[in-house]
């Protein structure tokens, strides 16, 4: 993330919290400052608008994400060694700030709010999407899944599992071992049905 001082770290903080209750949209800055306890005016000796906020999480997010991109590119690499290092970093990015990971992709993917610069963190999420699909059906492939539609389904699928797992092992039952061996053999053994 971005050199915040502890101020602009608070505010983020307290910014976090309510765009993961109550979204980006339905959050104004008068709710970050009542939370503060602040008027909303002293808010802006630190941060120019509620859309810099989302600045800094989105170069969190995409930070995180893109971390061992270059390592799943690595034509060195097995297939099946990919697609564990796509769990351990896909995990990893999303288990590190629960909060964050939820509302980038909601508010910045999902609903595409704007602000300046949004589309560079935009290009780096959907170039990590892109390669770990690639990951995901260069893993299929080699374990002799036809190239056809179902290995599209198949590794969307995949995909959409991997981003929605913290829907369903809330952050404080999630153990990043356990869950990533989990994980790991549903993509590996139990989409296809091979061990």
């Amino acid at each position: 993330m971005k050199n915040l001082t502890s101020r602009q770290q608070e505010i983020l903080t307290v910014a976090l919290d309510l765009f993961y209750k109550k979204g980006f949209a339905d959050t104004s800055m008068r709710d970050i400052a009542e939370v503060m306890n602040v008027k909303a005016a002293s808010l802006y000796a630190h941060i120019k608008s509620k859309e810099e906020i989302m600045e800094w999480i989105s170069d969190d997010v995409s930070n995180r994400f893109m971390k061992r991109y270059n390592d799943l590119k690595n034509p060195n690499l097995s297939p099946l060694e990919k697609v564990k290092i796509l769990v351990v970093n896909h995990l990893t990015a999303m288990y590190n700030n629960v909060k964050m990971f939820d509302v980038f992709f909601t508010n910045i993917y999902r609903l595409k709010v704007d602000f300046k610069e949004q589309h560079i963190y935009l290009d780096r999420i959907n170039f990590y999407k892109d390669l770990a699909e690639e990951v995901i059906r260069e893993y299929l492939l080699s374990l002799g899944l036809k190239d056809d539609e179902n290995l599209m389904l198949t590794t969307k699928f995949s995909l959409n599992v991997l981003n929605n797992v913290y829907r369903y092992i809330p952050e404080e039952n999630f153990d990043l071992e356990k869950h990533i061996r989990f994980l790991q053999n549903v993509l590996l053994y139990g989409v296809i049905g091979k061990k």
